[in-house]
């Protein structure tokens, strides 16, 4: 995190000289600030919040102060509070209250410009300064210290420590302090904008995955939904010469709506299907039924399989035990193996033979994709699943890769064997739902034969 070269604004008509601190103090604060560190380097980012507020505290008790607030920068350019810790009885801000510059313009003003601002006495202030004034009396606030917070070289809020029963003269030696522990929050902030933004990078990389599938299935999609197309067509023309009969037979009419309804359903439901696996947002983690997902998975490629000549089948256990997952990013994670696999068979002037199997494996399901092409180089197996490496002429590089950071998001693990006689197979585990009766351990395959 960039640090600002300019000395500390200090309001106070004297500035009395460096408190010599006994060395017991300050070892143990420097050990303080050594365990604060390393407690931002341990925790995980969803618990970066949680770990501010709790360092507060100890940081303001540690020093005998009152009170800590965090300030954040919005993406309006507002401040407001996201973190504090108070003594009991003493006052804190409203977190959900946003400060304009017109709030503060003399304070916000120095914080924007990346300059600690120390106040010992308020009455010290100068006259431009007067809101900033009437904003820390109304709080209480005697003595304090604001220090800027930058991510990335950018201010993007701001560190305050305050005295409030009683004013306070800051020695050098503290304020330098609490400008340290001002850079471990900031690192912190930091390291939470730079996994939210991997975050949306990964989705995006997922999005453009997801188009390609797409447009690789668009002939399988069409013929899917041209089956329930025209069986409604035919029975709504076969319902229309029944009702126009002289002799008519509702038994007839009534079973040819039936149709009617159960085809319609069953092209809503490959819409809403296809429609799903294009919706942004994050990971939905859920107990699923992994059998049912791969049957989805199996009428989506079926009729692309056909029309390509490949021999498809799918050997699932008799009952597979729930996972926990987002049913649509993992079905996308199959959808590339087996198109993948269809390509690999496509180019090969043996048998094309593509085969997908799921059992159970104590407390793991273990899945593969096998297929009957030309197998892999062993030279490119370590690169299979890096971003931007591809063997396709026109492939981006971008599958497996997105593949491998779903499977493991989701606690599992992938790789890809040769396989003895021809081909590849790409194999991956995921843990059972934790909360599986283990009755449902059943191992026994059974032969889905061509979905």
């Amino acid at each position: 995190m960039g640090q600002s070269n300019s000395e500390p604004v200090v309001a106070s008509r004297t500035v009395p000289p460096e408190t010599v601190f006994p060395a017991r103090e300050s070892a143990d604060f420097e050990s303080l600030l050594s365990e604060l560190s390393a407690a931002f380097v341990r925790v995980s980012v969803d618990k970066i919040d949680t770990e501010i507020e709790r360092w507060l505290e100890r940081i303001v008790l540690a020093m005998g102060l009152d009170r800590s607030t965090v300030y954040r920068v919005d993406g309006g350019g507002l401040f407001w509070c996201t973190h504090q810790w108070a003594r009991p009885g003493i006052g804190t801000q409203d977190r959900g209250r946003r400060y304009a510059a017109k709030d503060a313009p003399w304070l916000i003003s120095k914080i924007r410009s990346g300059e600690i601002v120390v106040i010992s006495r308020m009455d010290d202030l100068p006259p431009e300064a007067r809101t900033a004034r009437e904003g820390f009396l109304k709080v209480g606030t005697k003595s304090n210290v604001t220090i800027p917070l930058r991510v990335g070289g950018t201010v993007v809020g701001a560190l305050l420590f305050g005295a409030i029963f009683s004013e306070k003269h800051w020695s050098e030696r503290e304020v330098q302090r609490l400008k340290l522990v001002a850079e471990i929050f900031g690192n912190a902030f930091e390291r939470k904008r730079v996994e939210a933004e991997i975050r949306r990078l990964s989705e995006e990389l997922r999005q453009v995955t997801q188009v390609m599938t797409m447009g690789e299935l668009t002939a399988s999609l069409a013929h899917e939904l041209n089956q329930p197309l025209g069986a409604i067509l035919n029975n709504a023309k076969a319902a229309r010469r029944l009702l126009t009969a002289k002799k008519r037979d509702w038994a007839e009419i009534d079973g040819a709506l039936d149709d009617i309804i159960r085809d319609d359903a069953r092209a809503v439901d490959i819409i809403r299907k296809v429609r799903a696996l294009f919706q942004r947002g994050d990971a939905n983690m859920s107990p699923l039924e992994l059998g049912d997902l791969l049957r989805d998975v199996a009428r989506i490629v079926t009729a692309d399989a056909r029309m390509k000549g490949i021999s498809w089948s799918m050997e699932l256990a008799d009952s597979l035990p729930l996972v926990r997952g987002d049913a649509t990013h993992l079905t996308q994670a199959i959808l590339n193996l087996v198109l993948n696999a269809f390509d690999a068979v496509a180019d090969s002037d043996g048998p094309r033979i593509v085969t997908l199997r799921a059992r159970r494996e104590n407390h793991e399901i273990h899945l593969s994709v096998s297929d009957s092409g030309k197998g892999i180089d062993p030279e490119v197996m370590p690169r299979l699943f890096d971003p931007f490496y591809t063997t396709k002429p026109a492939g981006m590089g971008m599958g497996l890769a997105v593949v491998r950071s779903i499977i493991e998001n989701h606690g599992g693990r992938i790789w890809a064997t040769r396989n003895s006689d021809r081909g590849a197979t790409f194999e991956f585990i995921l843990p059972v739902e934790r909360t599986v009766d283990s009755s449902r351990n059943g191992s026994r395959k059974k032969r889905a034969g061509k979905p």
